[in-house]
């Protein structure tokens, strides 16, 4: 018998959805006629039901994601694609501004006192390439951020940490980054904050990073992370990793909310530890709690939330002893921005 295509089984496909709904309990029921739209009836669940349907079927393009090999999900939006390939290189002028602003507050900083240091997360595609669909081809020679690692070595005063070594090495023995999430785990995360902390300990020898052995690693239940949840997956969840310290920690964590931006800030209580302000996005959320125990106050700031980017004028309130700034891969052009005189 001839096996039946993938567009001769939708028909069925949308049989089993209507009865799927049919199964959503009375106490769910929330339909308005004139609203339909997200408040529509059993919306979620059909959205589940589709997407992993397709998933079962082989399907692998989605809005905003694709599956690669061994079912790695990569996001796709802004322009991640073109980032993969190497088709959206930085021209040179575009490297010569993002040097000249660096430089330019480097030497401001310095003269205050004030330690910088830039920090660029890689994409998740930088590190796991080998799970990217091989459809899609690597078609540039360089990545925007080689661009400005290379031209920063030969051109500027200031050089941004480049995390990608250091991943690529824990990498051999651990996973690094989630399969069905932008971000690294927290494997990942502690692998960025000891590169952080050892770098800054060059400068402030009273930062000592801990090792991962101080720490119990465990996991949880298995969760839907960002991209399986973007796609409307319900089923394809993944162990979260855990890091639990050994021994006792020292600093207290603060948040208060500014309209839609969150500020947060740490305190060890320690006078001998410098004070520092941190901006960063997401792929900070789990790092930010490992580096409070190495300050003495913290002030942590989203990079670019709550309508538009935040700007350097917090340092400038805290006067702080180190400011770290950090745009993960995708953002890098931004930095040019951030740092303007």
């Amino acid at each position: 018998m001839k096996k039946n295509s993938l567009n001769e089984l939708y028909p069925w496909f949308f049989i089993f959805a209507f009865f799927a709904i049919l199964l959503v309990p009375l106490k769910d029921l929330n339909f308005n006629p004139n609203e339909i739209g997200d408040g529509f009836y059993g919306r979620s669940r059909l959205i589940s039901f589709v997407t992993d349907f397709r998933l079962q079927m082989g399907d692998r393009v989605f809005p905003k994601a694709i599956v690669g090999e061994d079912g790695w999900l990569f996001f796709t939006a802004e322009k991640n694609v073109d980032f993969y390939q190497n088709t959206q290189p930085f021209t040179d002028e575009e490297l010569q501004l993002i040097q000249e602003h660096l430089s330019a507050v480097t030497a401001r900083y310095a003269a205050e006192g004030i330690r910088l240091l830039v920090v660029v997360p890689p994409s998740k595609h930088s590190i796991y390439p080998e799970y990217y669909p091989a459809e899609i081809t690597v078609l540039g020679d360089k990545s925007r951020l080689d661009q400005l690692v290379a031209y920063l070595a030969e051109h500027g005063d200031t050089q941004i940490l480049d995390l990608r070594p250091a991943l690529l090495t824990a990498k051999q023995a651990q996973q690094v980054y989630y399969a069905t999430d932008t971000h690294w785990n927290l494997i990942g995360a502690f692998t960025a904050y000891h590169e952080i902390i050892a770098e800054l300990g060059r400068t402030h020898p009273s930062l000592i990073p801990y090792n991962l052995t101080d720490f119990k690693v465990s996991t949880s239940s298995p969760v839907l992370f960002d991209i399986a949840q973007n796609i409307g997956s319900k089923k394809w969840r993944e162990e979260k990793i855990e890091l639990t310290p050994k021994d006792e920690r020292f600093a207290t964590f603060r948040e208060i909310q500014l309209g839609s931006r969150k500020i947060m800030f740490s305190s060890t209580g320690n006078e001998k530890l410098p004070n520092a302000v941190v901006y960063y996005d997401s792929f900070f959320f789990t790092v930010n709690p490992l580096l409070g125990e190495h300050f003495n106050q913290a002030f942590y700031v989203q990079n670019f939330l709550g309508g538009g980017r935040c700007s350097l004028k917090w340092m400038d309130e805290m006067k702080p002893d180190i400011v770290i700034v950090e745009f993960s891969e995708r953002y890098i052009q931004d930095i040019a921005q951030l740092l303007k005189p």
